[in-house]
């Protein structure tokens, strides 16, 4: 093989992996968009396991439903600021009733929603 067929070889593998680089940032991009979805939604799932733990009386929910400073935030392992709202529904005139709760967790930066979610919490006194 001569001189000329192995800078011909070089150059045709230097394009293919030319080719592949957008695929091969594109998937890194992704998979740290991923990684983030995935700190909000355990975040998510912490507050409403949180609010499952607290009993069964809607006084300790409506404690729960206390405002989360907005100063706290809690970061992901790229160091994206994710912050975390809840709101917690009314408690039932009759009992035994449930209770909804929402969880929802943000980027602090731009304020996009990244995970909520939503579950009824079974209470059986005030």
């Amino acid at each position: 093989m001569g001189l000329v067929e192995v800078v011909v070889a070089l150059f045709i593998l230097a394009i293919l992996a030319v080719s592949f680089l957008p695929i091969l940032i594109q998937g890194v991009q992704l998979s740290s968009v991923n990684a983030t979805r995935a700190s909000a939604g355990q975040l998510v799932n912490d507050q409403l396991e949180a609010a499952r733990t607290l009993g069964n009386n809607c006084e300790a929910i409506e404690d729960f439903a206390t405002p989360i400073p907005s100063n706290v935030t809690s970061s992901d392992g790229r160091d994206v600021a994710l912050v975390v709202n809840r709101v917690i529904g009314a408690c039932p005139v009759t009992y035994p009733g449930t209770v909804k709760v929402t969880a929802t967790v943000v980027r602090f930066d731009d304020g996009v929603a990244l995970a909520e979610a939503t579950a009824l919490i079974f209470v059986e006194a005030y």
